[in-house]
C-alpha cells in the first residue's frame, strides 16, 4: 500500500518573482521597467539580503521602510517618497498580490454630501480613504463602527505600504469621532481611539498596598533631605532626577516580585521586598527575561535595593550579606563603553560624517530663521541648532543642558559680540565638580540674539530659560531629548542620544590630539582620570594599530634594494 503524499507547503512569493514579472510586462514602457526594477532593487540593498530571500510581505516590507529615514538611506527625501511609491506600483504591476487602491473611487451620494456639510478640511482629509474604501464596499457612514475601522486597517495592512499605519489607526479613529460631533443629527457611532503607548507589564501602582505606596513616598521624601538638621537627616540628598529613578526601580522591583509568583497582598512594606527570597525571587524574573543576562537596568535595581536593606530599612548585617551574595552571583558588567556606543563611534571614523556633525547646527539654524513665518516648529528647531551647538562644544549631561538658565548658567562678562561663560555650580554636577567653560564668539551671539530678540517676538519678553515653549513654558528633558534624536535620525541618519555627545566629543578630541586623557577629564567632569581612560582608551588603542600598520608600509616601501651577484663565469681547465 502506498503512503499518503504529504501536501509541500506553498514556497513564498519573493521580490526575485517581482523583477522577473516586470521584466515579461508588456504594459509597461522600458523607463517605467527601469524605474520599477530599481526601487525593489534599492529596496533589498536596504534590507542586506538576496531579493531572492525576501518575502513579498507588505506588513514586513512597510516595518523596515517606517525604520529608516532618507538619511539612513543615503537618498534624498523625494526619492524617498518615490521610492515607496514605485515599490507600490512594481508589486501591482507583477499582478503577483493585489493592491488597494481608493485614490479614484468617487464618494457616493451618502459620504459625499456628508464630508461637504461638515466643512472641516482636518476631518475631510483624515476620512478621504476611508470614504472612498467603505463607497466602495457599500459601507454607509452610519454603519461605521469599531468592527469597520479594524477591517479596513486589516485590508490597509496586508494589500498596501501606506506609512505610519499604527499612528494612522489612531488618527482616522479621531478625525471620525470629531465628524460625529460636526455629523450630529445623522446618528453616526463614534469609536474607540486606541492608544500609541506600548502596554505597561507592570503592576500598576495602585494595585500595590497602600502601606507600600506610603512608606515608599517617606522613603523618597527623606531622600530628598528636606531638613539637613534632623537627627535621622540623610548624610547626602538625591537630586530629582535620582530620586525619580529611585522611584521607578522600585516600581520595577515591586512589579518584578508579583510577576515572579509573590502575591502583591504580601507587599505591605520595603523591608517586605529586600527579604532574600523575594530579592531571589526578582532578581530571576529580571535575569530570565532579559535572555539569561545580566543587564545594567537589573544591577541597578538590585543596588537601589540592597541601598534601601542598608540605610532605610536597616536590616542585619548577615541578611545584608546575603543580598549582596545573590546580587553577586550574577556577575558583573564589563566596564567602560557598551558595544553600542563602541558600533557608535565606529561610525565616526567617516570623516565625512563628522563634517556633517559639525555643520548640522549651523544648517538648522540657518532653516529654522528662514521658515520663521511658514513653519509651526522654527522656533523649537531652533532650539535644538543652540542644544546641538552645545553638546559638541562642552558636552554636558541632558540634566544639565535641560535646565540651562540665562540668569544663573549663561552670562557675558565682555558684553555681546564677546565669548559668553557657560558656569554650572557644584551642587547641579553629578559628582560635585563645578564647571566652568567659554563658548566660542559665534554661539554666544546666537544664545545672545535668542534671548534678546527671537524670543521675546514669539512670548512677549525675555525668557528666563534656554528651552521653553512657544507659550514660555519650560519644555520638560523628555521633549529636548526627543528632539535632538529626531534631529540626529533625520539629518544624519544616525540614532545618538544627547549622553552620546560625551562619548563623541571625547573621540574627536583624542582623535585629534592622542593621549589627551586630562584634557578630556576636564571636559567631561570626570573627577578621576581613571574614569577617563577605562571608558576611551580603545580610541587609543585604535590609533595605536593604525600607526603601527603605517610604519610597517613605510618600511616596506623604504627596504633597500637586494644587490645582485654576477654568476661565476667556469674558468678555462687549459689555464
Amino acid at each position: 500500500m502506498n503512503a499518503p503524499t504529504v501536501p509541500q507547503p506553498a514556497k513564498p512569493v519573493t521580490l526575485k518573482e517581482v523583477v522577473d514579472r516586470l521584466a515579461t510586462n508588456p504594459g509597461l514602457s522600458d523607463t517605467r521597467r527601469r524605474d520599477l526594477r530599481s526601487a525593489v532593487v534599492t529596496y533589498g540593498k536596504l534590507k542586506g539580503e538576496s531579493l531572492s530571500g525576501i518575502p513579498l510581505d507588505f506588513a514586513a516590507i512597510r516595518r523596515t521602510l517606517d525604520g529608516i529615514v532618507p538619511a539612513q538611506a543615503k537618498v534624498s527625501r523625494k526619492r524617498w517618497a518615490n521610492l515607496r511609491s514605485d515599490l507600490t506600483a512594481a508589486m501591482e504591476a507583477s499582478g503577483l498580490q493585489p493592491i488597494l487602491r481608493t485614490a479614484d473611487v468617487e464618494l457616493d451620494a451618502s459620504w459625499d454630501a456628508l464630508l461637504r456639510a461638515v466643512q472641516d478640511k482636518g476631518v475631510t482629509y483624515g476620512l478621504s480613504r476611508l470614504a472612498r474604501w467603505s463607497t466602495a464596499r457599500q459601507i454607509s457612514p452610519t454603519a461605521v463602527d469599531d468592527a469597520i475601522l479594524e477591517q479596513f486597517f486589516a485590508e490597509l495592512e496586508a494589500t498596501s505600504l501606506v506609512r505610519n499605519l499604527r499612528a494612522q489607526r489612531r488618527s482616522v479613529a479621531k478625525s471620525w469621532n470629531r465628524f460625529a460631533t460636526l455629523a450630529a443629527g445623522h446618528a453616526l457611532r463614534r469609536v474607540q481611539v486606541p492608544s500609541n503607548r506600548p502596554v505597561s507589564m507592570r503592576v500598576p501602582w495602585l494595585e500595590l498596598p497602600a502601606s507600600f505606596r506610603d512608606e515608599v513616598e517617606k522613603y523618597l521624601l527623606w531622600c530628598s533631605v528636606p531638613d539637613p538638621l534632623d537627627d535621622t537627616a540623610r548624610a547626602r540628598a538625591l537630586a530629582p532626577e535620582t530620586v525619580r529613578l529611585r522611584r521607578d526601580h522600585i516600581h520595577l522591583a515591586a512589579s518584578a516580585a508579583c510577576a515572579s509568583g509573590i502575591d502583591p497582598r504580601r507587599l505591605t512594606s520595603l523591608a517586605e521586598l529586600v527579604k532574600p527570597e523575594t530579592f531571589r525571587a526578582l532578581l530571576r524574573h529580571l535575569w530570565a527575561k532579559r535572555g539569561g543576562k545580566l543587564t545594567s537596568y537589573t544591577r541597578d535595581v538590585s543596588v537601589v535595593l540592597i541601598t534601601i536593606a542598608s540605610e532605610w530599612v536597616r536590616v542585619p548585617a548577615d541578611q545584608l550579606s546575603n543580598l549582596k551574595k545573590l546580587r553577586g552571583k550574577l556577575g558583573s558588567l564589563r566596564s567602560g563603553l557598551t558595544e553600542k556606543n563602541k558600533a557608535l563611534l565606529r561610525k565616526f571614523d567617516d570623516p565625512r560624517l563628522v563634517a556633517s556633525l559639525l555643520e548640522l547646527p549651523d544648517r538648522l539654524w540657518c532653516n529654522a530663521r528662514r521658515n520663521a513665518g511658514v513653519s509651526k516648529r522654527w522656533f523649537i528647531d531652533l532650539q535644538t541648532a543652540l542644544a546641538l551647538d552645545i553638546l559638541l562644544h562642552v558636552a554636558p549631561r541632558i540634566e544639565n543642558l535641560a535646565a540651562l538658565s540665562f540668569n544663573e548658567h549663561l552670562h557675558w562678562p565682555q558684553g555681546r559680540g564677546k565669548p559668553a561663560l557657560l558656569i554650572i555650580r557644584i551642587e547641579e554636577t553629578k559628582n560635585e565638580s563645578p564647571l566652568e567653560f567659554e563658548l566660542p564668539i559665534a554661539l554666544s551671539d546666537r544664545l545672545y540674539a535668542y534671548r534678546n530678540d527671537i524670543a521675546p517676538a514669539v512670548i512677549g519678553r525675555r525668557p528666563d530659560f534656554l528651552f521653553i515653549s512657544r507659550t514660555g513654558v519650560r519644555r520638560t528633558l523628555w521633549t529636548i531629548r526627543v528632539a535632538i534624536q529626531r534631529s540626529m535620525l533625520r539629518h544624519l541618519g544616525v540614532r545618538i542620544t544627547p549622553h552620546q555627545f560625551r562619548h563623541i566629543a571625547a573621540k574627536i578630541h583624542l582623535d585629534a590630539n592622542p593621549g589627551a586623557y586630562e584634557l578630556v577629564r576636564q571636559l567631561l567632569g570626570h573627577k578621576d582620570l581613571k574614569t577617563t581612560t577605562k571608558f576611551y582608551a580603545g580610541i587609543d588603542t585604535r590609533r595605536a594599530g593604525r600607526a603601527h600598520a603605517q610604519l610597517v608600509a613605510r618600511l616596506r616601501a623604504a627596504r633597500p634594494e637586494r644587490v645582485r651577484r654576477r654568476p661565476k663565469t667556469p674558468q678555462d681547465p687549459r689555464e
